[in-house]
């Protein structure tokens, strides 16, 4: 594997999960919200959107790997996230974690690998037998 596959593949997926975890182990001050959104669940699933996506880019691209492998990549590596950073935040002053922040995150990062797949890797083809 070359220096630039590894660069254009599996660097941004590494940066943006370790971005993850630096965002985990950071209390921040409570935003208002708008009534009837809880805007914190879209945030997960946005940054879990991208997440998936990334982690299914660096299987279908470096890996040369499409459809199903990328697409289980990508739900392991947002599950071990996911679970991960919620149990640092149960650790962290003025953070709290929560299953369903859990789910958000798993939603999101499904959708993500699904459309990266969908849009990048051939579409339904792309998909393989996933769906």
């Amino acid at each position: 594997m070359t220096n630039t596959v590894y660069k254009s593949y599996y660097l941004p997926w590494a940066a943006w999960v370790a971005m993850l975890v630096v965002f985990a182990c950071v209390a921040f001050p409570e935003a208002p919200q708008p009534r009837g959104l809880n805007i914190d669940k879209v945030r997960h699933a946005a940054a879990y959107a991208l997440l998936g996506a990334l982690a299914a880019r660096a299987m279908a691209g470096a890996a040369r790997r499409g459809g199903t492998f990328a697409f289980v990549v990508a739900f392991f590596t947002v599950l071990a996230v996911g679970t991960g950073t919620e149990i640092i935040q149960a650790f962290v002053p003025g953070r709290s974690a929560d299953i369903v922040d859990l789910g958000a995150d798993l939603a999101g990062g499904i959708s993500g690998a699904l459309a990266y797949l969908w849009a990048f890797a051939g579409g339904a083809a792309g998909i393989g037998d996933v769906v």
